[in-house]
C-alpha cells in the first residue's frame, strides 16, 4: 500500500505518537473486540503467513494459512479486516486444489460484506475459481457482477474481468495467482537472461525525449517494469526510490517501463511522489514483449557493458545487487590507465613491501612509489563493498559493517612485512573492539591451510577472508603488501597504505571523529526542538489525535480518535472508533486492556512481549530521547548521511532498551528528527518500520510534529488534534483502573 502525503518528523511530542504508532503498526487494530490487542496480534500472524508465501509456497504453510483463517473468521467475524482474511483463505484453498471449498469462501463474503474492500479481489477470483472447473455460466456471472459493481466497476479488477470475458470460453482454464495478492500470474522465467545481453530499444519517454539502453552503455542501468495499478509494484517504490537517490551519480540509472492502461495515472504518481528517473509508457507492449514480461514487478538489473547480471530484485536485495554492480564499475581501470601501467618497467628494489606475483594481476607494478601513489588515488572515495564467505563460514561484507570504522588489511602468511605489522593490528584491535571499530582480513595466501594455522596460533579474533580467486585484490587493485585501507562509518575510505602506517593512532582519531560527529548532530537537535533545558523540564504529556490508514485504490478509512497520557515509563491510551470504546495502559510492568469501560490484565505470558515493546516505543520519544543521548546514557554512533524526501539527513544508530537498534533521521537543514526506522516482531514475523514526521508546532517552546506516517507493508497517518505538556494526570489512570 502507498502511502498518500510522505511526512517528516522531530523530537517534539510523538511519544503520544508512539501509542499512535502502536495502532499504526497493527497492535490494536480493532476496537470493537473483546480483547483488540489478542485480535489484531492474530490478524498480523496470518498476514506474515500469506507474507512468506510470497516468497515460497508450501503445502504446509497453505494449510497453515487456512486453520488460521477459518479460526479467525469463526471468532471474529466482525473484525474490520475480515474481508482480507476471507479473501486469503479463498486463494489459499483454491491454491491446495480445494476449489470447490474456495468458491464457498468467495461467495460468503460477496453475499455478507458486498462492498467490503476485498469483495473485487474475490468476485475477479470466484470467476477464476469457476473458469478452472469447467463451470463458464458461474464464472460469467462472478465476473459481470464485478463489472456492474458501483464501487469497483472501474477498478483494474473489474478490467482484467472484462478482458476474459472476451475470450473464448474453451480457452479460459482459470489460471490463479501464484500467492495471495499477486498482480498477475508468471509464465516466464527472467532468470533465463542472466549472462546475456540486454535488448535494446529505441522510444520516446514521457518527457518527449529519445530513450534507449544504448545511450546509457558505460552506466549500471536498472531496467524496471511496473504499473500505478499493481500493488507490489507501489510497495518497491520506497525501495527503488532509495536506491535511486543513493547512488545516482555514481553511473547508475533508472529506466521505468510502465505497463499503466493510460497516460494520466501514471504521470500523476510520477509527480506526486517526484520520480526522479526516466519513464516510457509502454501502452504498445513493445519494451516489455521484447524482455517477455508476464508478471510486475519485473527488474533487470544491466552492467556498464550491456550484459543483464540480476533479474527481479526486490527489498534490501536491490539496494545490495545495485551497490555491488555500482562498485564495480567504477573500479575498472580505464585504458589509457592500464596502458601507461604496463609501458613502465618494473621496480628491483621494494623495500619493507613485498609485491604479489606480476603474472596475477591485471596491472603490473612500478615501483613503490607508484603503488603508494595508486592507493592515495582511493582516498576520499566510497570503499567498493563486496559479499563473500569468510573462513568462519559466514557471510562477509563491507557493508554489513557500515556506521562502524573498519581497517581493511590485505595481507598473507609467507609476506615478511605483513607478520612484521601484525602486534601493531592485534594491539589496535583489542584496544577498539568495543568501541564501533572493526578489521577485515583479505589474506593473499596461496592455499587455505597455512592462514587457518597462522590464525589459530596467533589467537586472531577478527574477520579473515581467503582471496582465492583474487576478487577483492583485484577490485582494490592490491599489488603488493601489507596494503591497508582505513574507513569510515559512511564507507568513505580515509587512508590507503602502502607498507604499514601508524594503525593505532589514525583508528583513534577517526573513532573519535565520528563520536564527536554524533555529538554535534544531538547538540544541534536538541537546540532545534527547544533546547536541553525545556525538553528535561517535560515530565508528562497529554494528547488527542485522529488516525486514517490509506488504500492503494486513494480510499481513506478513519481509525478513530485517540487520547493518551504519558510519563517517561508509562501511559495510557484511549480510543474511540464508531460507537466502540477501547484502550491500553502500560504502567511500567504490566499490560492491560480496556474494552467499554471494562479494565483486564493481559497474562504475564502474552504481555511481556508487548511491555519489552512499550518500553522501546517510550525510549523514543524525542523529548526525553534527547536528553538522554547528550548525557551519554545511550549508546549511540553515527552512521553518515542520507535523503529524506530529498533533503540530506544525518543519521544515528542507538540502543532501545530491548537492545534492538533504532535508526534516527535528522535533517541536516533543519535539525528536526524526520524519520525513525526500527524492527519489531508482529505475529511471528519481523517487520521493519519506518516513521517520517513533519508539520512542526510550537507548544510551550518546544518543536512537536504535530502529523506522522508510518509504514511496514501497510499505511497509516495520525494527526495531533491537541497536546498539553506536564498535564496535571491522576496517577491512578495507569493503575488499571
Amino acid at each position: 500500500m502507498l502511502i498518500q502525503n510522505q511526512a517528516n518528523t522531530s523530537f517534539g511530542r510523538f511519544l503520544i505518537f508512539v501509542l499512535t504508532s502502536l495502532l499504526v503498526i497493527g497492535f490494536y487494530a480493532n476496537f470493537a473486540d473483546a480483547n483488540p490487542i489478542k485480535t489484531a496480534y492474530k490478524y498480523q500472524e496470518i498476514k506474515a503467513i500469506a507474507k512468506e508465501l510470497k516468497q515460497q509456497h508450501t503445502p504446509e504453510a497453505f494449510e497453515k494459512l487456512v486453520e488460521k483463517s477459518n479460526e479467525f473468521i469463526a471468532f471474529h467475524p466482525e473484525y474490520k479486516r475480515v474481508d482480507e482474511v476471507y479473501y486469503l483463505l479463498g486463494n489459499a484453498l483454491v491454491q491446495l486444489g480445494r476449489v470447490e471449498e474456495g468458491i464457498e469462501v468467495f461467495a460468503e463474503l460477496v453475499e455478507k460484506q458486498p462492498d467490503a474492500r476485498y469483495v473485487r479481489n474475490c468476485l475477479f477470483e470466484l470467476g477464476l475459481a469457476y473458469d478452472k472447473l469447467g463451470k463458464y455460466d458461474e464464472a460469467d456471472r462472478a465476473y459481470k457482477k464485478l463489472i456492474d459493481h458501483p464501487k469497483y466497476g472501474s477498478g483494474s479488477h473489474a478490467t482484467r474481468a472484462k478482458k476474459i470475458l472476451e475470450q473464448a470460453k474453451t480457452d479460459r482454464k482459470g489460471e490463479l495467482p501464484q500467492a495471495p495478492g499477486a498482480q498477475l500470474a508468471s509464465r516466464s522465467n527472467p532468470s533465463k537472461w542472466i549472462g546475456k545481453p540486454a535488448s535494446d530499444f529505441q522510444v520516446t519517454g514521457l518527457n518527449g525525449e529519445k530513450l534507449s539502453l544504448a545511450q546509457y552503455r558505460g552506466q549500471v542501468v536498472l531496467l524496471d517494469f511496473w504499473a500505478t495499478w499493481c500493488g507490489p509494484c507501489i510497495v518497491e517504490i520506497p525501495n527503488v526510490k532509495k536506491t535511486y537517490e543513493k547512488y545516482k551519480d555514481q553511473k547508475f540509472q533508472i529506466i521505468g517501463i510502465s505497463l499503466d492502461r493510460s497516460r494520466e495515472p501514471l504521470e500523476a504518481y510520477i509527480e506526486k511522489e517526484a520520480l526522479a528517473w526516466v519513464h516510457y509508457w509502454d501502452n504498445t507492449r513493445k519494451v516489455s514483449r521484447l524482455y517477455e514480461v508476464q508478471a510486475i514487478p519485473s527488474t533487470f538489473l544491466i552492467d556498464g557493458k550491456g550484459i543483464i547480471r540480476r533479474t527481479n530484485l526486490r527489498g534490501d536485495a536491490l539496494e545490495h545487487a545495485v551497490a555491488e554492480l555500482v562498485q564495480e564499475n567504477l573500479a575498472k581501470p580505464t585504458d589509457a590507465a592500464t596502458k601507461t601501467a604496463e609501458s613502465r618497467p618494473p621496480s628491483k628494489s621494494i623495500p619493507a613491501t613485498k609485491l604479489t606475483k606480476p603474472e596475477t594481476t591485471p596491472q603490473k607494478a612500478t615501483s613503490v612509489n607508484d603503488l603508494k601513489a595508486r592507493m592515495m588515488e582511493w582516498v576520499g572515495k566510497p570503499a567498493p563493498d563486496f559479499q563473500v564467505t569468510g573462513l568462519n563460514g559466514e557471510a562477509l561484507s563491507l557493508a554489513q559493517y557500515r556506521g562502524q570504522v573498519v581497517l581493511l588489511d590485505f595481507w598473507a602468511t609467507w609476506c615478511g612485512p605483513c607478520i612484521v605489522e601484525m602486534p601493531k593490528v592485534k594491539k589496535t584491535y583489542e584496544t577498539y573492539k568495543d568501541q564501533k571499530f572493526q578489521i577485515i582480513g583479505i589474506s593473499l595466501d596461496r592455499s587455505e591451510a597455512p592462514l587457518a594455522a597462522y590464525i589459530e596460533k596467533e589467537s586472531i579474533a577478527w574477520r579473515n577472508y581467503w582471496d582465492e580467486d583474487r576478487s577483492i585484490r583485484t577490485l582494490y587493485g592490491v599489488q603488493a603488501i601489507p596494503t591497508a585501507f582505513l574507513i569510515d562509518g559512511e564507507g568513505i575510505i580515509r587512508k590507503a597504505s602502502l607498507g604499514g602506517f601508524d594503525v593505532e593512532t589514525d583508528v583513534a582519531e577517526l573513532l573519535k571523529e565520528n563520536l564527536d560527529r554524533a555529538k554535534e548532530i544531538i547538540k544541534a537537535a536538541a537546540a532545534a526542538h527547544g533546547g536541553l533545558e525545556k525538553l528535561e523540564s517535560v515530565k508528562s504529556i497529554m494528547m488527542e489525535s485522529q488516525s486514517f490508514e490509506y488504500f492503494p485504490d486513494g480510499s481513506t478509512q478513519d481509525e478513530g480518535k485517540i487520547k493518551t497520557y504519558f510519563y517517561a515509563n508509562k501511559f495510557r491510551s484511549e480510543w474511540h472508533y464508531h460507537n466502540h470504546k477501547g484502550g491500553i495502559i502500560f504502567d511500567g510492568e504490566s499490560v492491560f486492556t480496556m474494552t467499554d469501560g471494562e479494565v483486564k490484565l493481559l497474562p504475564p505470558e502474552k504481555g511481556k512481549s508487548y511491555a519489552t515493546f512499550f518500553k522501546d516505543s517510550l525510549s523514543r520519544e524525542p523529548i526525553w530521547l534527547l536528553p538522554a543521548l547528550a548525557k551519554g546514557d545511550i549508546p549511540v554512533q553515527y552512521l553518515g548521511t542520507e535523503k529524506v524526501k530529498g533533503i540530506p539527513a544525518s543519521v544515528l544508530l542507538i540502543t532501545q532498551p530491548s537492545g534492538k537498534k533504532l535508526k534516527v533521521f535528522i535533517s541536516e537543514e533543519t535539525h528536526y528528527v524526520v524519520q525513525f526506522s526500527y524492527d519489531i516482531e508482529i505475529g511471528g514475523a519481523a517487520e521493519n518500520v519506518v516513521a517520517f514526521f513533519n508539520d512542526y508546532q510550537d507548544v510551550d517552546g518546544i518543536k512537536i510534529p504535530h502529523h506522522r506516517v508510518t509504514k511496514n507493508g501497510e499505511y497509516r497517518q495520525v494527526l495531533i488534534t491537541d497536546i498539553t505538556l506536564n498535564a496535571e494526570i491522576d496517577e491512578a489512570l495507569f493503575r488499571g483502573q
